[in-house]
Order: structure tokens, then sequence, then C-alpha cells
């Protein structure tokens, strides 16, 4: 009888295991997709981007959208760039650009121009970031609940 419980408790024991593993894995699959939906997001505007040269082949593309959502392809010298119709608000065919990286300023042809706040960029690093600390606390609580559970002598 007492090897019956030994038995079912290393059963118990490795299943708590597998699941704690199967749990961190796709905690860490989720935490690679967020990044990299947050990367691609940021990528698609001017701001991480540095800047020096002429601005040509402009070109815009509507989207489902049209005005809010559409994507301008050009070149600033012989580098092509996708990006966000924010850029049209500033350049214009044979514009002279300069702008660092991470700045929401820039200069073309000798002016100073402001993009605008990349709503969409943002939206994609704030809402997974809100979710995952949702998540992470209703984990974290229902773990708590469940130790003190077995500190208080308790089966859950």
């Amino acid at each position: 009888m007492e090897q019956l419980l030994s038995e079912s408790s290393e059963s118990e024991d490795k299943v708590r295991r597998m699941r704690m593993v199967s749990l961190t894995v796709l905690g860490l699959v989720g935490v690679i997709l967020i990044v990299v939906g947050v990367a691609v997001s940021w990528q698609r505007t001017l701001i991480p981007r540095a800047l020096d040269g002429t601005a040509g082949n402009i070109e815009t593309f509507e989207v489902d959208q049209p005005g809010v959502d559409d994507w301008v392809s050009l070149s600033i010298d012989d580098r092509e760039i996708t990006t966000g119709n924010d850029a049209l608000m500033c350049l214009r065919e044979g514009s002279t650009v300069t702008k660092s990286s991470f700045s929401h300023h820039m200069y073309v042809d000798g002016e100073s121009c402001d993009l605008p706040f990349p709503r969409q960029a943002v939206t994609d690093t704030v809402v997974p970031l809100l979710l995952t600390g949702i998540l992470a606390s209703l984990v974290l609580s229902k773990r708590s609940r469940r130790n003190a559970g077995l500190l208080l002598g308790g089966d859950s």
C-alpha cells in the first residue's frame, strides 16, 4: 500500500514538472512572438531609423482604410524604405533629409519637422505588455493561494 502511494506521489510530481516545463516553453514562445511583433511594428515607422540623404521614388499604397493605414515606399539615396503614411507630412520628392536614430525630429531641406507619434507601434507595444502583466498576476495569485493552502494543510 505504501509503495502504491509512493508511486502515485512520484507520478503526480512528474505531471507537475511536465506541466511546468510546458508552461515555461509556452511562455518563452509568447515572449519571443511579442518581441518580434513589437520590433516589426517599430521598424514600420521612421522613428528608429537614422536618415541622411535625398528622398526619392515616393509612392503611396492605400490599404483597407485610405488615409489611415496606408504605407509609403521611398528611397533615401540608394536605401529603400517602407514606412507609414506619416512620412508624407514632411517628405517630398527631392527633399534633403537628416534625422538621428530614435528621434521624432528631422530636418527636411534645412527646416525642422516633427514626425507624429506612431500610434500603431505604441499600441502594438503597450497592449501585449498589459496582457502579459495581467496574465502573470493571475498565475502568481493562483500559485500563492495554492501555496497558502498547502501551508495550512489543505489539498488544493
